[in-house]
Protein backbone atom coordinates (compact mmCIF):
# COMPACT_ATOMS: atom_id res chain seq x y z
CA UNK A 1 0.00 0.00 0.00
CA UNK A 2 1.16 3.51 -0.78
CA UNK A 3 2.00 5.78 2.14
CA UNK A 4 -0.17 8.89 1.85
CA UNK A 5 -0.29 10.07 5.45
CA UNK A 6 2.66 8.43 7.16
CA UNK A 7 2.06 7.83 10.85
CA UNK A 8 -1.72 8.27 10.50
CA UNK A 9 -2.82 5.59 8.02
CA UNK A 10 -4.72 3.65 10.69
CA UNK A 11 -6.23 6.56 12.63
CA UNK A 12 -9.76 6.01 11.28
CA UNK A 13 -9.59 2.24 11.84
CA UNK A 14 -8.41 2.77 15.40
CA UNK A 15 -11.38 5.06 16.06
CA UNK A 16 -13.68 2.19 15.07
CA UNK A 17 -11.73 -0.23 17.23
CA UNK A 18 -11.61 2.10 20.25
CA UNK A 19 -15.41 2.17 20.40
CA UNK A 20 -15.54 -1.60 21.01
CA UNK A 21 -15.79 -2.84 24.59
CA UNK A 22 -15.85 -6.62 24.01
CA UNK A 23 -14.82 -9.08 21.31
CA UNK A 24 -15.59 -12.44 19.75
CA UNK A 25 -12.61 -14.41 18.46
CA UNK A 26 -13.12 -16.20 15.12
CA UNK A 27 -10.99 -19.34 15.29
CA UNK A 28 -10.81 -21.67 18.29
CA UNK A 29 -7.29 -22.85 17.58
CA UNK A 30 -3.63 -22.01 18.16
CA UNK A 31 -3.96 -18.35 17.20
CA UNK A 32 -7.29 -17.97 18.96
CA UNK A 33 -5.67 -19.22 22.15
CA UNK A 34 -2.70 -16.89 21.70
CA UNK A 35 -4.84 -13.80 21.16
CA UNK A 36 -7.14 -14.81 24.04
CA UNK A 37 -4.14 -15.07 26.37
CA UNK A 38 -2.78 -11.70 25.25
CA UNK A 39 -6.18 -9.99 25.61
CA UNK A 40 -6.58 -11.51 29.05
CA UNK A 41 -3.26 -9.93 30.08
CA UNK A 42 -4.50 -6.59 28.75
CA UNK A 43 -7.81 -6.87 30.60
CA UNK A 44 -9.90 -6.97 27.41
CA UNK A 45 -13.30 -8.69 27.51
CA UNK A 46 -13.69 -11.75 25.26
CA UNK A 47 -17.29 -12.94 24.88
CA UNK A 48 -16.39 -16.27 23.28
CA UNK A 49 -15.22 -18.02 20.13
CA UNK A 50 -16.69 -18.52 16.66
CA UNK A 51 -15.64 -21.53 14.63
CA UNK A 52 -16.76 -23.17 11.38
CA UNK A 53 -15.94 -26.66 12.66
CA UNK A 54 -19.34 -28.10 13.62
CA UNK A 55 -17.74 -30.65 15.93
CA UNK A 56 -16.31 -27.77 18.02
CA UNK A 57 -19.50 -25.72 18.20
CA UNK A 58 -21.45 -25.76 21.50
CA UNK A 59 -18.32 -26.83 23.37
CA UNK A 60 -15.87 -24.79 25.43
CA UNK A 61 -12.42 -23.41 24.59
CA UNK A 62 -10.29 -21.51 27.08
CA UNK A 63 -13.37 -21.67 29.30
CA UNK A 64 -15.48 -19.76 26.76
CA UNK A 65 -18.35 -20.87 24.53
CA UNK A 66 -17.76 -21.78 20.88
CA UNK A 67 -20.62 -20.87 18.56
CA UNK A 68 -21.37 -20.88 14.83
CA UNK A 69 -21.31 -17.57 12.99
CA UNK A 70 -25.06 -17.86 12.33
CA UNK A 71 -25.63 -17.80 16.11
CA UNK A 72 -23.74 -14.56 16.65
CA UNK A 73 -25.72 -11.51 17.68
CA UNK A 74 -23.16 -8.72 17.70
CA UNK A 75 -23.87 -5.63 19.78
CA UNK A 76 -22.87 -2.16 18.60
CA UNK A 77 -19.96 -1.98 21.05
CA UNK A 78 -18.64 -5.44 20.11
CA UNK A 79 -16.46 -6.69 17.25
CA UNK A 80 -15.05 -9.89 15.75
CA UNK A 81 -11.32 -10.55 15.62
CA UNK A 82 -10.20 -13.08 13.00
CA UNK A 83 -7.69 -15.33 14.76
CA UNK A 84 -6.48 -17.75 12.11
CA UNK A 85 -3.36 -18.16 10.00
CA UNK A 86 -2.85 -15.24 7.57
CA UNK A 87 -2.94 -17.76 4.72
CA UNK A 88 -6.66 -18.31 5.39
CA UNK A 89 -7.83 -14.80 6.28
CA UNK A 90 -9.56 -13.93 3.03
CA UNK A 91 -12.22 -16.68 2.91
CA UNK A 92 -13.22 -15.98 6.53
CA UNK A 93 -13.36 -12.22 6.01
CA UNK A 94 -15.50 -12.81 2.91
CA UNK A 95 -17.77 -15.10 4.95
CA UNK A 96 -18.20 -12.35 7.54
CA UNK A 97 -18.90 -9.74 4.87
CA UNK A 98 -21.58 -11.93 3.30
CA UNK A 99 -23.15 -12.20 6.76
CA UNK A 100 -23.41 -8.41 6.98
CA UNK A 101 -20.30 -7.52 8.98
CA UNK A 102 -17.97 -4.71 7.89
CA UNK A 103 -14.22 -5.18 7.61
CA UNK A 104 -12.23 -2.74 9.80
CA UNK A 105 -15.48 -1.49 11.34
CA UNK A 106 -16.73 -4.43 13.37
CA UNK A 107 -14.37 -7.08 11.97
CA UNK A 108 -10.60 -6.88 12.47
CA UNK A 109 -7.74 -9.27 11.82
CA UNK A 110 -5.68 -10.26 14.84
CA UNK A 111 -2.70 -8.46 13.26
CA UNK A 112 -4.61 -5.18 12.98
CA UNK A 113 -6.18 -5.40 16.43
CA UNK A 114 -2.97 -6.20 18.31
CA UNK A 115 -0.80 -3.76 16.34
CA UNK A 116 -3.18 -0.84 16.90
CA UNK A 117 -3.90 -1.74 20.50
CA UNK A 118 -0.19 -1.70 21.34
CA UNK A 119 0.80 1.45 19.45
CA UNK A 120 -2.23 3.70 19.96
CA UNK A 121 -3.11 2.76 23.54
CA UNK A 122 -0.02 1.28 25.16
CA UNK A 123 2.65 3.28 23.31
CA UNK A 124 4.47 0.01 22.65
CA UNK A 125 5.56 -1.73 19.46
CA UNK A 126 3.88 -4.98 18.44
CA UNK A 127 4.88 -7.02 15.37
CA UNK A 128 2.71 -9.95 14.18
CA UNK A 129 5.57 -12.03 12.75
CA UNK A 130 9.01 -11.95 11.23
CA UNK A 131 11.01 -14.28 9.02
CA UNK A 132 14.66 -14.60 10.00
CA UNK A 133 17.15 -16.44 7.78
CA UNK A 134 20.53 -17.11 9.37
CA UNK A 135 21.54 -19.21 6.35
CA UNK A 136 20.40 -20.12 2.84
CA UNK A 137 22.08 -23.55 2.88
CA UNK A 138 19.76 -26.44 2.07
CA UNK A 139 20.26 -30.10 1.21
CA UNK A 140 17.29 -30.05 -1.18
CA UNK A 141 17.09 -28.28 -4.53
CA UNK A 142 13.39 -27.67 -5.11
CA UNK A 143 12.49 -26.26 -8.53
CA UNK A 144 9.90 -23.81 -7.20
CA UNK A 145 11.64 -22.99 -3.92
CA UNK A 146 10.12 -19.82 -2.45
CA UNK A 147 13.60 -18.86 -1.26
CA UNK A 148 15.05 -19.35 -4.78
CA UNK A 149 17.69 -21.74 -3.42
CA UNK A 150 18.53 -23.34 -6.82
CA UNK A 151 19.58 -19.93 -8.15
CA UNK A 152 21.95 -19.00 -5.33
CA UNK A 153 25.55 -19.26 -6.54
CA UNK A 154 27.16 -18.58 -3.19
CA UNK A 155 25.18 -19.75 -0.16
CA UNK A 156 24.88 -17.30 2.73
CA UNK A 157 25.94 -18.50 6.18
CA UNK A 158 25.76 -15.63 8.63
CA UNK A 159 28.05 -15.53 11.64
CA UNK A 160 26.65 -15.86 15.15
CA UNK A 161 27.73 -12.27 15.83
CA UNK A 162 25.76 -11.01 12.82
CA UNK A 163 22.53 -12.78 13.72
CA UNK A 164 22.77 -11.78 17.38
CA UNK A 165 23.22 -8.16 16.33
CA UNK A 166 20.09 -8.39 14.16
CA UNK A 167 18.11 -9.89 17.03
CA UNK A 168 19.28 -7.13 19.39
CA UNK A 169 18.42 -4.43 16.86
CA UNK A 170 14.97 -5.91 16.32
CA UNK A 171 14.08 -6.09 20.01
CA UNK A 172 15.44 -2.61 20.62
CA UNK A 173 12.51 -1.46 18.48
CA UNK A 174 9.90 -4.15 19.20
CA UNK A 175 8.25 -4.77 22.57
CA UNK A 176 6.34 -7.90 21.62
CA UNK A 177 6.01 -10.29 18.67
CA UNK A 178 3.48 -13.03 18.06
CA UNK A 179 5.70 -15.26 15.88
CA UNK A 180 9.49 -15.10 15.60
CA UNK A 181 10.23 -17.55 12.80
CA UNK A 182 13.74 -18.87 12.15
CA UNK A 183 13.69 -20.02 8.56
CA UNK A 184 16.15 -21.03 5.87
CA UNK A 185 17.56 -22.73 3.88
CA UNK A 186 17.32 -25.73 6.13
CA UNK A 187 17.71 -24.42 9.70
CA UNK A 188 18.99 -27.76 11.04
CA UNK A 189 22.04 -27.28 8.80
CA UNK A 190 22.89 -23.85 10.25
CA UNK A 191 26.04 -24.41 12.34
CA UNK A 192 25.03 -21.92 15.06
CA UNK A 193 21.35 -22.80 15.43
CA UNK A 194 21.81 -24.03 19.00
CA UNK A 195 23.55 -20.81 20.01
CA UNK A 196 21.02 -18.62 18.18
CA UNK A 197 17.97 -20.25 19.80
CA UNK A 198 19.67 -20.14 23.20
CA UNK A 199 20.48 -16.43 22.79
CA UNK A 200 16.93 -15.55 21.74
CA UNK A 201 15.45 -17.75 24.43
CA UNK A 202 17.66 -16.45 27.23
CA UNK A 203 17.44 -12.77 26.30
CA UNK A 204 14.08 -12.17 24.65
CA UNK A 205 11.77 -15.16 25.23
CA UNK A 206 9.36 -13.04 27.32
CA UNK A 207 8.82 -10.80 24.28
CA UNK A 208 7.84 -13.68 21.98
CA UNK A 209 4.62 -15.68 22.01
CA UNK A 210 5.65 -18.32 19.44
CA UNK A 211 9.34 -19.01 18.88
CA UNK A 212 9.37 -21.26 15.84
CA UNK A 213 11.63 -22.86 13.28
CA UNK A 214 11.03 -25.13 10.31
CA UNK A 215 12.62 -28.18 8.73
CA UNK A 216 12.16 -29.96 5.42
CA UNK A 217 12.02 -33.25 7.35
CA UNK A 218 15.09 -34.70 5.64
CA UNK A 219 17.75 -33.71 8.18
CA UNK A 220 17.80 -35.34 11.60
CA UNK A 221 18.54 -32.67 14.24
CA UNK A 222 21.42 -33.04 16.67
CA UNK A 223 20.65 -33.79 20.29
CA UNK A 224 22.07 -30.43 21.41
CA UNK A 225 19.65 -28.59 19.12
CA UNK A 226 16.69 -30.60 20.40
CA UNK A 227 17.69 -29.83 23.97
CA UNK A 228 17.77 -26.08 23.40
CA UNK A 229 14.49 -26.10 21.42
CA UNK A 230 12.82 -27.90 24.31
CA UNK A 231 14.39 -25.63 26.94
CA UNK A 232 13.04 -22.45 25.36
CA UNK A 233 9.70 -23.90 24.19
CA UNK A 234 10.49 -23.42 20.52
CA UNK A 235 8.17 -25.16 18.07
CA UNK A 236 9.01 -26.82 14.78
CA UNK A 237 7.04 -26.99 11.53
CA UNK A 238 7.98 -30.19 9.72
CA UNK A 239 7.41 -30.06 5.96
CA UNK A 240 6.32 -33.41 4.57
CA UNK A 241 8.10 -33.92 1.23
CA UNK A 242 8.14 -37.72 1.27
CA UNK A 243 6.41 -37.97 -2.12
CA UNK A 244 9.08 -35.81 -3.73
CA UNK A 245 12.04 -37.37 -1.92
CA UNK A 246 10.89 -40.88 -0.92
CA UNK A 247 14.43 -41.91 -0.06
CA UNK A 248 14.15 -39.56 2.97
CA UNK A 249 10.99 -41.16 4.39
CA UNK A 250 12.87 -42.89 7.22
CA UNK A 251 14.59 -39.64 8.15
CA UNK A 252 11.20 -37.90 8.29
CA UNK A 253 9.95 -40.52 10.74
CA UNK A 254 13.13 -40.16 12.80
CA UNK A 255 12.66 -36.36 12.99
CA UNK A 256 9.11 -36.77 14.29
CA UNK A 257 10.24 -39.39 16.81
CA UNK A 258 12.99 -37.07 18.11
CA UNK A 259 10.62 -34.12 18.50
CA UNK A 260 8.20 -36.29 20.45
CA UNK A 261 11.00 -37.71 22.58
CA UNK A 262 11.99 -34.18 23.64
CA UNK A 263 8.35 -33.03 24.00
CA UNK A 264 8.85 -30.31 21.41
CA UNK A 265 5.70 -28.73 19.99
CA UNK A 266 5.49 -29.49 16.27
CA UNK A 267 3.08 -29.52 13.35
CA UNK A 268 3.36 -31.36 10.05
CA UNK A 269 2.92 -29.25 6.92
CA UNK A 270 1.70 -31.49 4.11
CA UNK A 271 0.53 -29.67 0.98
CA UNK A 272 -0.76 -31.06 -2.30
CA UNK A 273 0.55 -28.22 -4.42
CA UNK A 274 2.96 -25.31 -4.52
CA UNK A 275 3.01 -22.07 -6.44
CA UNK A 276 5.82 -20.87 -8.69
CA UNK A 277 6.45 -17.31 -7.55
CA UNK A 278 8.49 -16.11 -10.49
CA UNK A 279 8.07 -18.28 -13.58
CA UNK A 280 9.96 -17.13 -16.66
CA UNK A 281 6.64 -16.30 -18.32
CA UNK A 282 5.88 -13.56 -15.78
CA UNK A 283 6.76 -10.08 -17.01
CA UNK A 284 5.08 -7.06 -15.44
CA UNK A 285 7.79 -4.61 -16.50
CA UNK A 286 5.36 -2.65 -18.70
CA UNK A 287 2.80 -2.17 -15.91
CA UNK A 288 2.27 1.35 -14.60
CA UNK A 289 2.55 2.14 -10.88
CA UNK A 290 -1.19 1.94 -10.29
CA UNK A 291 -1.35 -1.62 -11.61
CA UNK A 292 1.75 -2.65 -9.64
CA UNK A 293 0.18 -1.27 -6.45
CA UNK A 294 -3.00 -3.23 -7.04
CA UNK A 295 -0.90 -6.36 -7.63
CA UNK A 296 1.04 -5.81 -4.39
CA UNK A 297 -2.12 -5.20 -2.34
CA UNK A 298 -3.90 -8.24 -3.78
CA UNK A 299 -0.90 -10.44 -3.06
CA UNK A 300 -1.42 -10.45 0.75
CA UNK A 301 2.05 -11.91 1.26
CA UNK A 302 2.15 -12.29 5.07
CA UNK A 303 5.88 -12.15 5.82
CA UNK A 304 8.69 -9.63 6.11
CA UNK A 305 12.34 -10.51 6.47
CA UNK A 306 14.77 -9.26 9.12
CA UNK A 307 18.32 -8.93 7.81
CA UNK A 308 21.27 -6.60 8.42
CA UNK A 309 19.29 -4.34 10.73
CA UNK A 310 16.42 -3.86 8.29
CA UNK A 311 12.91 -5.09 7.74
CA UNK A 312 12.09 -5.75 4.09
CA UNK A 313 8.64 -4.99 2.65
CA UNK A 314 8.34 -8.39 1.02
CA UNK A 315 10.49 -11.26 2.22
CA UNK A 316 10.28 -12.99 -1.17
CA UNK A 317 11.62 -9.90 -2.89
CA UNK A 318 14.39 -9.92 -0.30
CA UNK A 319 15.12 -13.61 -0.93
CA UNK A 320 15.27 -12.90 -4.67
CA UNK A 321 17.83 -10.15 -4.04
CA UNK A 322 19.98 -12.52 -1.96
CA UNK A 323 19.74 -15.09 -4.78
CA UNK A 324 20.83 -12.52 -7.35
CA UNK A 325 17.48 -12.49 -9.16
CA UNK A 326 16.60 -8.91 -8.21
CA UNK A 327 18.18 -5.69 -7.06
CA UNK A 328 17.99 -4.69 -3.41
CA UNK A 329 16.08 -1.39 -3.22
CA UNK A 330 16.71 0.78 -0.15
CA UNK A 331 13.26 2.39 0.02
CA UNK A 332 11.67 -1.07 0.22
CA UNK A 333 13.09 -1.59 3.71
CA UNK A 334 12.82 0.00 7.16
CA UNK A 335 16.14 0.66 8.89
CA UNK A 336 15.70 -0.51 12.49
CA UNK A 337 19.20 0.70 13.39
CA UNK A 338 17.93 4.29 13.22
CA UNK A 339 14.61 3.60 14.90
CA UNK A 340 13.31 5.77 17.72
CA UNK A 341 10.02 5.63 19.60
CA UNK A 342 8.57 8.56 17.66
CA UNK A 343 8.49 6.26 14.60
CA UNK A 344 6.33 3.54 16.17
CA UNK A 345 3.26 4.24 14.04
CA UNK A 346 5.39 4.41 10.89
CA UNK A 347 7.05 1.09 11.70
CA UNK A 348 3.66 -0.47 12.47
CA UNK A 349 2.29 0.78 9.14
CA UNK A 350 5.33 -0.53 7.29
CA UNK A 351 4.88 -3.97 8.84
CA UNK A 352 1.21 -3.87 7.86
CA UNK A 353 2.09 -3.35 4.19
CA UNK A 354 2.74 0.35 3.59
CA UNK A 355 5.84 1.70 1.85
CA UNK A 356 6.98 4.66 -0.26
CA UNK A 357 6.00 3.21 -3.66
CA UNK A 358 3.05 1.04 -2.67
CA UNK A 359 4.77 -2.00 -4.20
CA UNK A 360 8.24 -3.53 -4.55
CA UNK A 361 10.28 -3.73 -7.73
CA UNK A 362 10.19 -7.53 -7.64
CA UNK A 363 6.43 -7.29 -8.36
CA UNK A 364 7.51 -6.76 -11.97
CA UNK A 365 8.79 -10.36 -12.04
CA UNK A 366 6.59 -12.03 -9.44
CA UNK A 367 3.25 -13.75 -10.05
CA UNK A 368 2.21 -13.14 -6.45
CA UNK A 369 1.40 -15.21 -3.41
CA UNK A 370 -1.28 -17.88 -3.02
CA UNK A 371 -4.30 -15.55 -3.26
CA UNK A 372 -3.54 -14.51 -6.84
CA UNK A 373 -0.96 -16.99 -8.19
CA UNK A 374 -2.28 -19.51 -10.71
CA UNK A 375 1.09 -21.14 -11.41
CA UNK A 376 0.47 -24.43 -9.61
CA UNK A 377 3.40 -26.85 -9.45
CA UNK A 378 4.36 -30.10 -7.78
CA UNK A 379 5.59 -29.66 -4.18
CA UNK A 380 9.35 -30.00 -3.61
CA UNK A 381 10.07 -31.32 -7.11
CA UNK A 382 13.84 -31.66 -7.26
CA UNK A 383 15.89 -29.75 -9.81
CA UNK A 384 19.11 -31.23 -11.17
CA UNK A 385 22.12 -29.56 -9.63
Amino acid sequence: MLWKNKGHEFDHIYQNLAEKKAFWLFGAGMYGQAIYEEMEKLGVIVRGFIDNDKSRQHTKYMGEDIIALAELSLKKDEAVIVCITPFSHNPVIQQLRLSGYVYNENVFTMETYMSLKYVYELNRMYIPSISFLPSTCCNLNCEACLNFTPYIKHQMVRSLEQVKEDVDTFFHAVDYIMLFHISGGEPFLYPYLKELVAYIGETYRDKIHFLQTVTNGTVEPKEEILEVLARYQAGVTVDDYRLAVPEKAETFSAVIAKLEQYHIRYDVNKVDQWIDLAPTTTDHSTWDERRLRKHFEACHEPWQELRDGRLYSCNYASYAAVAGLAEEVEDESFDLRRFNKSQMKELMEFRMGYNKKGYVDFCKKCAGFVDINENIVEPAKQKRR
